[in-house]
């Protein structure tokens, strides 16, 4: 409740700098989460003097980032506008964001610890699947995520923050997570730094120490 109450008094002073001191042509915004998205930024620039309903809407309407919105207007008062931003869970094809639903709005590079998604969206929600028990396996060995990617060529392979290339191949099953965990658990016991981890065969894997 501090952060909005917090929100809504900075907001309020800037906007206000743009309308004249009569209460009805100012604009309360409430974000319902802390502003992560440059496009909320963006948004209380563009809310300046349209303190009219009908402009407000249409603004609003063309803010894919928006989850839902509410707007207040009384007389003689400032109108009140309830904001809630759909949350960004992964940056696909470091074009857009997707949220939890798999909805997509415009990456503007503003946030940079997310997973990147590199594959045709229909295969996003296979990902999905395997995401937590993959995450499971590389979080063992304190390995990090940068990408995933999907290409017909290759097949599923990923990225960690140090560089190291898993290639998995066109089959993510079970079997698949457990041919990287127990070539995971080899590279860890025998100290190995290979940069390419290569589970496309079927005995086993293969190991690739070039840059």
């Amino acid at each position: 409740m501090l952060v909005k109450r917090l929100l809504s008094i900075s907001i309020l002073a800037l906007i206000s700098l743009g309308c004249t001191k009569n209460l009805q042509n100012d604009v309360v915004i409430l974000f319902e989460k802390p502003l992560m998205l440059k496009q909320e930024q963006e948004l209380v620039l563009n809310l300046l003097n349209s303190s009219s309903k009908k402009k407000l809407s249409e603004i609003l309407k063309d803010q894919s980032w928006i989850e839902s919105y509410l707007i207040k207007k009384y007389a003689f008062q400032p109108t009140q506008l309830f904001i809630n931003s759909k949350e960004p869970k992964y940056v696909w094809k470091n074009l857009f964001y997707l949220d939890a639903q798999l909805s997509k709005f415009p990456y503007l590079g503003d946030i940079n610890n997310l997973l990147h998604l590199n594959m045709p969206i229909e295969f996003v929600s296979n990902w999905m699947q395997i995401e937590n028990e993959l995450f499971s396996i590389i979080d063992t060995y304190k390995l990090k995520i940068s990408s995933v990617s999907f290409t017909e060529a290759e097949g599923w392979y990923f990225q960690t923050s140090n560089n190291l290339r898993i290639n998995l191949g066109s089959d993510i099953s079970a079997n698949a997570l457990k041919k990287l965990s127990n070539a995971l658990k080899y590279i860890f016991e025998k100290n190995l730094t290979p940069s390419i981890i290569d589970l496309r065969y079927k005995n086993g894997a293969a190991l690739n120490y070039g840059k």
